[in-house]
């Protein structure tokens, strides 16, 4: 593993969600970010899947826009996979309350 590093957590909460490794830490642990929490990972919680030019220890807004040029969908940070998949319709005020 190296940075720049495009992988898939398979492992714990961020499960299933893409990140790039960020910095290596050593040989057992890499830092992350992306479409998950910026942490601290076990290399055996990632899947390699390919690789992003990106400088070492780069920032989340670097890490987001490389993401973007790759054509991976961006994840707003506390939503959830599903409420990012799934289109929201968006009530007037007078349709949200039947009237009394």
């Amino acid at each position: 593993m190296k940075t720049g590093q495009l992988c898939v957590k398979i492992a714990g909460r961020d499960a299933g969600r893409e990140c790039i490794i960020v910095e290596v830490l050593d040989d057992n642990f890499v830092l992350i970010d992306g479409n998950t929490r910026r942490r601290k990972c076990n290399i055996d919680h990632l899947e390699p899947i390919g690789e992003l030019k990106i400088k070492s220890k780069a920032g989340h807004e670097e890490v987001i826009e490389a993401m973007k040029k790759h054509g991976i969908k961006i994840i707003k940070k506390g939503v959830s996979r599903k409420k990012a998949d799934k289109k929201v319709e968006v009530k007037k005020k007078d349709e949200r309350r039947p009237a009394k």
